[in-house]
């Protein structure tokens, strides 16, 4: 028997997106008596859980329509890399210890997994002000230790790119995104309810079929075999 967890976040009415937008959610509802709704929505695609293609960063490079569903689709591991403060910059050693903890738990990262990373950042806080500026984040290094273990898709439950926390930021500082993305490995970000997931499951990304556009919303969910 299977159980299925879900990894997005409710987004309702002003749940924030990313601070380069300041964008907070915006729905438009007609009515009609009878009864008949039909909703219109302005946000960021940033926004909640989203696959973001190498386009994001990387100019000419792969938009989100030409990610095939099968690449943020399969078998996956948590790092776990909890706890973990606000602002922290996790370098490769705590990705080095993460990979102890789920060897220890009788697991392995193997080549063509997803790889989860767990910081319950956004359990505490996406969807406001803070989740962008405050999260956690990630080295150029451990992004590249990431990518030396070929998985096929990366998610995240944090905001991995340290310098754009602050106002003034430049595209080539995107050196998280631009490591990951540039080896064809999308990123999967907004991730909740990580802590409910054992070390290895069957992970799911389907997101809205936008195309020409460097990423898209996303409801990901996880399937957990149970004997």
């Amino acid at each position: 028997m299977a159980r299925i967890i879900d990894l997005s976040p409710a987004v309702p009415q002003g749940f924030m997106g990313p601070p380069s937008t300041s964008i907070g959610v915006q729905f438009e509802v007609r009515t009609k008596p009878g009864y008949w709704q039909s909703a219109q929505v302005t946000m960021s695609v940033h926004t909640g859980c989203h696959v973001e293609s190498a386009l994001h960063c990387i100019e000419g490079g792969e938009s989100i329509d030409q990610v095939e569903l099968e690449r943020v689709i399969g078998s996956a591991v948590v790092l776990d890399l909890t706890p973990v403060g606000e602002e922290a910059l996790l370098d490769v050693s705590d990705l080095e210890r993460a990979l102890e903890r789920l060897e220890g738990q009788q697991e392995s990262l193997k080549p063509g997994d997803i790889v989860v990373l767990r910081t319950d950042w956004a359990q505490r806080a996406i969807g406001t002000t803070r989740y962008f500026p405050q999260s956690p984040g990630l080295t150029q290094a451990a992004a590249q230790w990431l990518v030396e273990k070929q998985p096929k898709c990366i998610g995240c439950d944090f905001f991995e790119e340290p310098a754009a926390r602050r106002p003034g930021w430049t595209a080539e500082q995107f050196v998280v995104h631009r490591t990951i993305l540039s080896a064809s490995i999308p990123l999967v970000e907004g991730l909740v309810n990580l802590r409910d997931l054992p070390p290895r499951f069957q992970f799911f990304a389907p997101f809205y079929h936008f195309a020409g556009i460097d990423s898209s919303l996303a409801r990901a969910f996880a399937i957990i075999e149970q004997s």
